[in-house]
């Protein structure tokens, strides 16, 4: 007798697909290029600004507590030029003790002449969950300068573990085609040509950064797109999409809501998640 041909399901895996620790915090969303006018508007408290309503949300996507204290944010250190000596640009966070929940999110606000809406702590202490961004723990960096900022080309977040780790990466390079004009183009060309040039050649050099890098090779580094508000983790096994692209709204500091893959099941977070949107 031929034995039974037992069918064993295969589960087919994505070989680029990041493998994160969820024992640590997980970075769910980067605002690095705040939005105009009052959509930009992203810690609620009246006033838009390029620096301070940029903002990174950390999530904790394990079935245990996690403990904040020690966890660091940095972004990318320039490797040339002046910026490579000054400090005053880079950003440097470390967190305070602080329980964060399973599915529960921490938003790091950036702070520069800014402050964020309702309980909101610091890098001395932190404040119980804020129920103006879905009960998360909210901070702020409180930097001192609008140059200490994210940047919206060629820049990272790098989260680093209490004993220095580097556990997760998430860069973005936006920067536009700079090419260098071509001398001969507007030869003979009237002086309104001429001006153009001349203003081209300014534009490409004031909008191509320093180049920047990580500290040290995080254990993942994920790629971000240009956004019109901020870029979200697309699932716990996927890539960084714009955040327009989930919902329709420009960013969600502190409301985590990734899309499910087939062997995964539904997050904590999900399940929680019962506070209506805040108004836009």
């Amino acid at each position: 007798m031929i034995p039974p041909i037992v069918l064993v399901p295969v589960i087919a895996l994505t070989p680029d697909a990041p493998t994160l620790d969820r024992s640590h915090p997980i970075i769910t969303e980067v605002l690095y290029a705040v939005p105009p006018r009052e959509q930009g508007d992203a810690d609620q408290d009246g006033t838009r600004q390029a620096t301070g309503d940029e903002f990174i949300e950390l999530f904790n996507a394990s079935d245990k507590p996690i403990n904040l204290a020690g966890y660091r944010l940095i972004d990318g250190l320039p490797t040339k030029g002046k910026a490579a000596a000054d400090n005053k640009s880079h950003i440097d966070f470390t967190l305070p003790q602080a329980t964060l929940a399973p599915g529960q999110c921490a938003v790091i606000f950036n702070g520069f002449g800014a402050s964020p809406k309702g309980n909101v702590g610091n890098k001395s202490a932190a404040k119980p969950a804020n129920d103006n961004f879905h009960g998360a723990l909210v901070f702020t960096m409180q930097c001192e300068n609008q140059y200490q900022a994210l940047s919206n080309a060629n820049d990272m977040i790098v989260l680093l573990a209490p004993d220095g780790t580097a556990l997760q990466c998430v860069r973005w390079d936006n920067r536009e085609d700079n090419k260098a004009p071509d001398n001969n183009a507007n030869e003979n060309k009237t002086s309104d040509n001429k001006t153009k040039k001349k203003s081209d050649r300014n534009t490409a050099k004031r909008t191509e950064p320093a180049d920047k890098a990580a500290a040290e090779p995080a254990r993942v580094t994920q790629d971000a797109p240009k956004s019109s508000g901020s870029v979200t983790l697309q699932s716990l096994e996927g890539a960084f999409i714009p955040h327009i692209d989930t919902d329709a709204t420009l960013f969600s500091p502190g409301r985590y809501q990734p899309k499910q893959s087939q062997s995964q099941p539904s997050t904590t977070k999900e399940a929680q998640t019962t506070t209506p949107d805040k108004p836009r």
